[in-house]
């Protein structure tokens, strides 16, 4: 027995010694904290991205970039250059795919007559002032079409691009608030093979950004084995269902009506909502 203990004794003496499987307990990790990271200017309240423009740091730390990048939909008016953004959807091309298949495809969008006529039809209203965005593409070919793997590999070249982008004084945003997707197959010439994933408008940040806490304790996020029900909560103040009907009946009126109602849809557009669910 106790050449036993000494062999796992020395065995994980060796593990460890060579940098090699080290288990760290969790209060080992590191934490962040905004008024201590020197990544982006704070003042404990909001971050300031904007002081990026001058000093772009793609190599800030991961957890900096994940803490303080947050969605922008308001943007300074000079444009981000094609051979940054070019730069951007390069390194951001290393995302995951399913079955290592890159198929994505980009649409650039800087004619802000697209711009305001993708506002026409129903898109999200912050777009009327916004002069880039981009279409997120992806071959939807697959024979896994219950998990839409071309869905999550479209997603997650976007989250790496907003975090890229971040780090490199440009701010994002990821927009599903838009007309239904034939429409823009229709609109863009999109091959029917490609499906729309998602919009994301960018452009280089104004100045701040207002620190959120998250919602949710992480002992709430994560659960064991099973999925665990008991102590969900549900308690919404909106309806809905009127809305999805209401969604439906508007996309489906054709856009040149569309645009003339688009004054009066305004308000009923996609908010936030601080309510209380799971």
């Amino acid at each position: 027995m106790t050449l036993i203990i000494w062999i796992i004794t020395y065995t994980n003496y060796c593990v460890s010694a060579s940098g090699a499987f080290t288990v760290k307990s969790h209060e080992s990790y590191p934490e962040f904290d905004f008024d201590k990271q020197e990544s982006i200017p704070y003042d404990g309240k909001f971050c300031q991205p904007g002081a990026l423009l001058d000093n772009p740091n793609p190599m800030m730390p991961l957890l900096d970039a994940i803490w303080t990048r947050r969605s922008s939909r308001s943007y300074n008016n000079l444009r981000v250059p094609d051979a940054l953004f070019n730069w951007l959807v390069e390194q951001s091309m290393n995302a995951p795919t399913a079955c290592n298949e890159q198929q994505w495809k980009i649409i650039q969008i800087d004619d802000k007559n697209i711009i305001q006529d993708l506002y026409g039809r129903g898109s999200a209203s912050f777009l009327q002032n916004t002069n880039q965005c981009f279409l997120a593409c992806y071959n939807k070919r697959s024979d896994n079409k219950e998990w839409l793997d071309h869905i999550q590999s479209g997603a997650a070249f976007i989250t790496t691009f907003q975090l890229l982008a971040h780090t490199m004084g440009v701010g994002s945003c990821w927009i599903g608030h838009l007309p239904n997707k034939s429409e823009l197959q229709r609109m863009f010439h999109i091959h029917p093979v490609y499906e729309p994933v998602a919009l994301v408008s960018y452009g280089y940040y104004r100045n701040k950004v207002k620190t959120l806490p998250r919602k949710h304790d992480v002992s709430r996020i994560i659960m064991k084995n099973r999925f665990l029900s008991d102590n969900l909560v549900f308690d919404y103040s909106r309806s809905t269902v009127f809305r999805k009907i209401g969604r439906y009946i508007y996309y489906k009126i054709p856009a040149i009506f569309r645009r003339k109602l688009r004054d009066i849809t305004v308000p009923y557009e996609k908010k936030f909502y601080y309510e209380t669910f799971d």
